[in-house]
């Protein structure tokens, strides 16, 4: 996914979490980045979920979508994310750009506490423009 690179505003983008162990894990946290917060690049401004149970099937709908909690997951379900960004407040050179390409995902499985970088399936890239005139 490729957005324009717009200093200080926002994106938002979908992803899913699946879980492919044969216990349900709780997640605890997402963010885009790993580390401490305070030296992510993306800043997340709100993180929103499509929840479902045992009777409703999951379904990807912004529209639908809750703010974040922990929240548990079923062996071999998956979790509707959606996450959106603010673009670091930045100069940048032409044709120069800013991505990721997995979440950083707290959870609990067991009652043990883990952390895992999830791999979204496709890379987030914020991209300046490349400042030469096409001819």
């Amino acid at each position: 996914m490729r957005f324009a690179f717009s200093p200080g505003g926002q994106v938002t983008f979908g992803a899913s979490i699946r879980n492919p162990g044969p216990w349900p894990v709780t997640i605890t946290g997402i963010a885009g980045e790993g580390g401490p917060a305070d030296r992510h690049i993306f800043k997340i401004a709100r993180l929103a979920v499509n929840p479902a149970d045992e009777a409703t099937a999951v379904v990807f709908d912004q529209a639908a979508a809750v703010p974040f909690s922990s929240i548990r997951i079923a062996a071999g379900k998956e979790l509707p994310v959606f996450v959106t960004i603010t673009i670091p407040d930045v100069q940048m050179a032409p044709g120069s750009g800013l991505f990721f390409d997995d979440l950083s995902v707290d959870y609990e499985i067991l009652g043990l506490r883990r952390h895992q970088r999830v791999p979204m399936g496709f890379r987030l890239l914020v991209q300046s423009a490349s400042g030469h005139v096409p001819r």
